[in-house]
């Protein structure tokens, strides 16, 4: 199954606009035309947002002109390699086992996934996807996930397996990207509040994935990923919601909590 549109992207990014957050369906919302990716609900929300957004408007076009593809479209695959990473019971376990040593050796932070080209991402989604499918099961988002808010009932995910003859092409394209980054230090606010969420909770992570774009830029996408799959009510209880501003920057509103505009 199709991974779930990122919430970001079909929302309004202006945190002051009452609609923050809030997806609109169908081509409601107004694109930046530098950049082809920020939406807003009108003009007046993207004068209001544009002091946040200028730091990135130039790079995210020019990252659009020399590669073909907004930051949209890649925000869109980010969003898709986390989803068949969360549909790979076998390697998920894998990853568990590495966190949860991690966390009792007295360290805190995420598994990471850093793509330098925009090739190698594609060849880590080409990879996943040649896997052989074992099956399907029902996704189930935490109730602080925007995802819980579009899908309470849950979402059929496609499950597969590594196996011996793709485990090379697997650890090249996929494995070999994955780092575990401490938090000390760390200064991302969307990945610094979902981690006060996850607070040392062994059955829950915070998985993240950042593409290199033009010069020293970089983007994030995060996800919860649960050891059991899906979020359970002994996995935490919802915390309160708070809104990140956009793009890196973190000046709380009291709404939701939008986890990939890093």
């Amino acid at each position: 199954m199709p991974p779930p549109t990122t919430r970001s992207l079909k929302s309004c990014n202006n945190p002051s606009c009452s609609d923050f957050g809030v997806v609109h369906r169908g081509d409601s919302l107004l694109k930046c035309g530098g950049c082809k990716t920020a939406t807003y609900c009108n003009k007046d929300c993207q004068r209001a947002h544009w002091s946040v957004h200028k730091q990135f408007c130039k790079v995210w076009a020019q990252t659009a002109a020399a590669n073909g593809e907004g930051v949209r479209d890649i925000k869109k695959k980010m969003n898709e390699f986390m989803w068949l990473v969360r549909g790979c019971p076998d390697y998920t376990d894998v990853l568990f086992q590495r966190y949860i040593s991690m966390l009792r050796e007295g360290s805190s932070g995420c598994v990471e996934f850093l793509f330098e080209t925009f090739e190698e991402l594609d060849e880590a989604i080409r990879v996943l996807k040649s896997l052989p499918v074992i099956g399907e099961d029902v996704f189930r988002a935490s109730p602080h996930s925007p995802d819980h808010l579009e899908h309470p009932n849950g979402i059929r995910i496609t499950l597969r397996n590594r196996t011996a003859k793709r485990e090379r092409m697997f650890v090249k394209a996929v494995d070999e990207k994955m780092a575990f980054v401490g938090s000390e230090g760390e200064t991302r606010p969307n990945l610094l509040n979902m981690l006060s969420i996850v607070d040392g909770n062994e059955k829950m992570m915070v998985l993240c994935v950042t593409q290199r774009l033009e010069g020293t830029f970089t983007t994030h996408s995060y996800e919860f990923l649960f050891k059991d799959l899906s979020w359970y009510p002994e996995n935490a209880s919802p915390p309160s919601r708070l809104a990140i501003e956009g793009p890196d920057d973190s000046r709380p509103v009291r709404r939701k909590i939008s986890f990939d505009m890093d």
